[in-house]
């Protein structure tokens, strides 16, 4: 496989999961949006929930977010050392991440991540919760929790809960040259 690589299986993620355990008022950044603020008319909606730890920020109010730099760590970062300590181990410099919570039955329909953003970043996914099916162009795999991934995010990607829980991933950019 070209587009996605499995670099870690049976990660112990127990004390990511406790945490997010201990802070579940941190979810929700993204509950009930409208899809009136949705720009594109044929995008997907799906119920995922979003619990960002460092998300992107905008200069001015015209300004896409896919096209900036900007990183600002949100107030639920301190709630989820664990995740960070984690990671701070593999990579030397995360950017953009967040907790996504797809419900059992769900899907995230093909997309790409655009923008200049995106263009110096690798993606990654570590498992927390649930079992999952990912593609990325013609590619799929199955994820288990404790699984850490990479994958091409500049072609169509998406993924489908597979269990009777709901999925739980981090999913986090690091710029090239950094993992």
């Amino acid at each position: 496989m070209n587009n996605i690589k499995v670099l870690k299986k049976g990660i112990d993620i127990s004390k990511i999961k406790a945490q997010l355990d201990e802070n579940p008022g941190d979810w929700g950044s993204q509950k009930g949006l409208d899809t009136a603020e949705i720009k594109d008319p044929h995008a997907y909606i799906t119920s995922v929930d979003v619990l960002q730890l460092i998300m992107g920020g905008i200069t001015k109010p015209d300004e896409d977010v896919g096209n900036t730099e900007i990183c600002i760590p949100t107030p639920a970062y301190e709630n989820h050392t664990e995740v960070m300590k984690y990671l701070g181990e593999q990579f030397s410099d995360i950017r953009r991440c967040g907790f996504l919570a797809l419900p059992i039955d769900e899907m995230v329909g093909a997309h790409i991540d655009e923008g200049t953003y995106y263009q110096d970043k690798d993606r990654y996914h570590l498992s927390i919760q649930g079992q999952y099916q990912y593609f990325v162009g013609n590619e799929s795999i199955i994820v288990d929790p404790g699984t850490l991934m990479w994958f091409n995010n500049k072609i169509p990607h998406g993924t489908v809960n597979l269990g009777d829980e709901t999925r739980i991933t981090f999913v986090f950019d690091v710029p090239h040259g950094n993992s």
